[in-house]
């Protein structure tokens, strides 16, 4: 779930009686990574409510991707926790871990981040600062399942040693997607149902023998996109705001050894369905509830006819009012897993 944003409702509020706040209408909900013997809550964010200290905050209708130069760390209470998340999600999603320890009621927060961002951090929060090489960075080892297996039909590694050992062997077809800085490994309740619904939808277009495409909105990893090509696709096209997942999903291909996937960086806020190339069988969108529904009458239109929409990035009380916005097309199921739901519909 990456990359698009679009602007909320701002006011000023007072929060924990010692800071001044900007409120911006967002939420989150966690993945959690064991790795050192701790819980690592990598924060992914949707709409609804966060605190934002009004020194930090941009004036612009879209997030402004700054460079990650500097790592901001402070320890805090347990009971802050969602609060913290919160308060910093102005710095752009998966850039904020929160550390918490066996037997230890305190966390400890990372937030990646630019210079002058991190300076502001301590000058309203304290905590520590100091350079951080994101070129260089390499995931923490995962205990995550190896290979995520999707309907019996796909197998997702993360591992590329393990990939490249079990890649002709076993039941389903293979697809490497290592573990990184773009969203989307799999393992996210969003990704996983977007994929559950991509192999339902494909299903009767493979048995078809026809040609068929996918337009995959907010790529992140790119492993929609890939996971299509994979499922037989012979057109794919993967969009994302953020450079780094464009780049990042083009690695993903290539290592892969998959071609017919194109990768570009577009916002789908701005964007026209014949920018595209055209109208698709299969669009998927894993994108928060309130860009879906600005970006509803485009996202419609690059749908072929009697084609397949995907979305996720929803949360399960929201499911009602996407189906509202999007009620020119069929609903033919959802998948919901814990807060998150999928949707699958049908034009025509």
């Amino acid at each position: 779930m990456k990359a698009f944003a679009t602007k909320g409702t701002r006011g000023t509020k007072k929060y924990d009686a010692s800071f001044s706040f900007k409120v911006s209408r967002f939420t989150f909900d966690g993945i959690r990574l064991p790795a050192d013997g701790a819980t690592l809550r990598a924060t992914t964010l949707s709409l609804s409510s966060a605190l934002v200290p009004t020194s930090l905050v941009h004036n612009s209708s879209y997030p402004i991707m700054l460079p990650i130069t500097h790592l901001w760390t402070r320890l805090s209470s347990v009971k802050w926790e969602d609060a913290w998340v919160e308060r910093l999600c102005f710095a752009g999603e998966q850039n904020l871990v929160i550390k918490k320890f066996p037997a230890s009621r305190s966390i400890k927060l990372d937030l990646y981040t630019d210079a002058t961002n991190g300076k502001k951090l301590i000058k309203a929060f304290g905590g520590t600062l100091r350079p951080f090489d994101a070129k260089g960075w390499q995931p923490p080892a995962s205990k995550m399942i190896d290979p995520l297996r999707i309907s019996g039909v796909l197998r997702i590694y993360r591992d590329k040693a393990l990939f490249a050992k079990e890649r002709n062997a076993g039941k389903g077809l293979p697809l490497l997607v290592p573990s990184g800085m773009a969203f989307g490994t799999g393992d996210h309740a969003t990704t996983t149902r977007c994929l559950q619904l991509l192999v339902k939808a494909s299903a009767p277009l493979l048995a078809s023998g026809k040609p068929w495409s996918l337009l995959d909105l907010g790529c992140g990893s790119g492993i929609l996109a890939l996971a299509a090509e994979t499922l037989g696709a012979g057109k794919v096209l993967g969009c994302d705001f953020d450079e780094a997942c464009v780049r990042i999903s083009k690695e993903n291909a290539k290592l892969n050894k998959l071609t017919a996937s194109r990768f570009i960086k577009a916002d789908v806020l701005k964007w026209k369905a014949n920018e595209m190339g055209g109208a698709y069988d299969i669009v998927t969108a894993n994108l928060y509830s309130t860009i879906l529904t600005v970006a509803a009458p485009m996202i419609i239109k690059a749908i072929k006819p009697s084609g397949t929409l995907i979305l996720s990035g929803i949360l399960a009380v929201e499911e009602i009012a996407i189906l509202k916005t999007f009620s020119k097309l069929h609903h033919i199921k959802t998948l919901k897993r814990g807060k998150w739901a999928a949707v699958m519909m049908r034009k025509g």
